[in-house]
């Protein structure tokens, strides 16, 4: 499946007569001919429409510094375009990030080359600033280490390429290139990245493995507002998940979940649904007005016994998608942290 996207994933136009691109190097040049989608546009509004991982304002930089050609020639970006014609593009190499300060990153990486690097994101860390969490968040640690704003040879720019949720820990990908992280967000929006999730829950699925297919809707006989339920065939936004009994132990079980779709609270909400809760919901497991506690800063103890864990038993375990620079699939995998391995008896 992958192989066959690769051509697609690369994101830029095939210039008429070009061989296939040597994706393991990186991009020096472009050359893009002008077709009747272009045709009588503004030089820079040609080229955003076709170099997308771009913005029009770095576009306009690159036509004012000499580096965009239109005939051979340097023209303004207020230039119109006309079928036929050939415009060349110098792309500048991407900065190359400068070696970390010893102890300055402490996150463990999983996977880190000049393009991506991969994370293991603990639990209680959101992955980008919102809400009240506007510091100290995975996206802020990431700057710390690749930004350099006083030396733009080395100042790279992290970009989010999914998102888990604050209480969820496990693998994190993180694009350090403008073009790699449009050509992987692709196939996150195209859902052909396949994503495996480790979650703890109470009881055990009455079968050891099966599709749940349940949709999913807001769940109007709640208190909650955010809280989402799910509803008869038909209803609601479709929602697939895909699940395996890894083991059982005492009153929990080691649930291996694929998801094919990507729905808010989706496989909370659908191991909820079969009635297996994730251990630590406060929201889908045994009472939602431990989740209004915990919003009013007022936790019992009580409830802190009925929930067993601080943070639900959600692990981001593996993502596996098509590597354009390396040009062959990528699987990336976060062990199984140790809160969640104790209860199934791995810790």
């Amino acid at each position: 499946m992958h192989s066959r996207r690769a051509l697609r994933l690369v994101g830029l136009p095939r210039y008429p007569g070009e061989g296939p691109r040597d994706l393991s190097r990186p991009l020096e040049q472009v050359r893009v001919l002008v077709d009747s989608r272009t045709d009588g546009q503004r030089l820079d509004l040609a080229l955003a429409a076709v170099l997308t991982w771009r913005s029009r304002s770095s576009i306009v930089r690159l036509i004012e510094n000499g580096m965009v050609r239109l005939e051979g020639r340097a023209v303004p970006a207020s230039r119109r375009v006309r079928a036929g014609e050939t415009i060349e593009v110098d792309v500048p190499p991407p900065p190359v990030p400068a070696p970390a300060a010893p102890d300055a990153f402490t996150l463990p990486i999983l996977y880190e080359d000049r393009v991506m690097v991969a994370v293991d994101k603990p639990p209680g860390m959101a992955v980008h600033p919102s809400g009240r969490h506007l510091s100290g968040t995975l996206i802020h640690e990431l700057h710390r280490r690749y930004r350099r704003t006083d030396d733009p040879a080395h100042d790279v720019v992290p970009r989010l390429l999914h998102r888990i949720d604050i209480e969820t820990s496990g693998v994190v990908a993180v694009g350090l290139d403008e073009l790699f992280h449009q050509q992987v967000r692709q196939q996150f929006e195209d859902r052909v990245v396949e994503k495996t999730y480790l979650a703890v829950v109470f009881g055990c699925p009455r079968e050891q493995q099966g599709r749940i297919d349940f949709g999913i809707l807001p769940d109007k006989s709640s208190a909650v507002r955010l809280k989402l339920t799910t509803g008869a065939p038909g209803e609601g936004l479709s929602a697939v998940t895909n699940y395996r009994v890894v083991r059982t132990v005492d009153r929990y079980s080691l649930v291996e979940v694929r998801p094919e779709t990507g729905r808010t609270h989706q496989i909370r909400v659908h191991l909820a649904a079969i009635g297996c809760p994730l251990v630590g919901d406060k929201l889908y497991g045994p009472d939602e007005s431990i989740f209004l506690e915990q919003l009013r800063g007022q936790l019992s103890d009580a409830s802190r016994a009925a929930l067993v864990l601080d943070r639900h038993a959600l692990h981001s375990h593996s993502l596996t998608f098509f590597h354009p620079v390396r040009g062959e699939p990528l699987t990336l995998r976060a062990p199984l942290p140790a809160d969640l391995a104790t209860l199934v008896g791995e810790g």
